[in-house]
């Protein structure tokens, strides 16, 4: 297979994965008919398992390459985690800043019913979530947009890391807009999805600048504890 097709096909057969789960969790999976509520389940478990598999999968007996973990080169200190974690905490202000200017013309009720419609309804609920999207989810994240993706990106554009960046980015908000799209107006998916593009940028800057995935999850950590943080006072409080 040519240099330019393989990595092409770990593109085509990787991105979609997240969308169709999110599609299948969304519509499926809510049906009260229970044979598509477990075809739906069924799905949505199966996108999730192949894209945390696909990529270790593809990278050791396709690529050839080794086991690893990311890790930052010696001697980096602190440095690298401060840079994600500062970068986080600024976003994170400007995200807050943001909704409190866009408040007035959200209907907070109807949001805060759509959120406790998808079994977000008690903090019992809420905080195991938030557990799972900042030490799994987005570490998963990291791993399949920051390092997979946009490495084969990379090989696809000779290493231009701009290109293979955009490519993360966009792969990255696509399957967000996505899941914002099945409980929210689709102006506020875009909305949503814009935001989390711009996040997507800082963590591909971080990447790129530190070789690593672990600044890049210390800043979106930091912002997943601010935006489901969020998500819990419109579920719980403020609706």
């Amino acid at each position: 297979m040519e240099s330019r097709s393989r990595p092409l096909l770990a593109l085509l057969l990787l991105i979609p994965a997240p969308s169709i789960g999110v599609l299948a969790n969304g519509i499926l999976a809510e049906s009260n008919t229970a044979f598509l509520a477990f075809i739906g389940l069924a799905i949505w478990a199966l996108c999730k398992v192949w894209i945390f598999g696909f990529p270790v999968i593809w990278h050791i007996r396709i690529d050839g390459g080794e086991r690893g973990y990311s890790l930052l080169l010696e001697g980096s200190g602190f440095r690298p985690w401060i840079e994600g974690l500062g970068l986080g905490l600024a976003l994170s202000i400007i995200l807050v800043i943001t909704f409190l200017v866009a408040k007035p013309f959200l209907d907070i009720e109807s949001i805060g019913a759509s959120i406790r419609g998808v079994g977000l309804d008690s903090w019992s609920m809420l905080i195991p979530a938030i557990l799972f999207w900042v030490f799994i989810n987005s570490v998963v994240e990291e791993y399949v947009y920051r390092w997979f993706i946009t490495e084969q990106a990379a090989t696809i554009f000779d290493g231009d890391p701009i290109k293979s960046g955009i490519i993360s980015v966009l792969s990255f908000t696509l399957h967000h807009v996505v899941a914002v799209a099945l409980v929210a107006p689709i102006w506020m998916a875009l909305l949503a999805g814009s935001a989390v593009g711009f996040g997507g940028v800082a963590f591909s800057w971080l990447y790129h600048r530190h070789g690593s995935i672990w600044p890049a999850w210390a800043c979106h950590a930091v912002l997943d504890i601010v935006v489901f943080g969020g998500v819990g006072w419109l579920a719980l409080v403020a609706s």
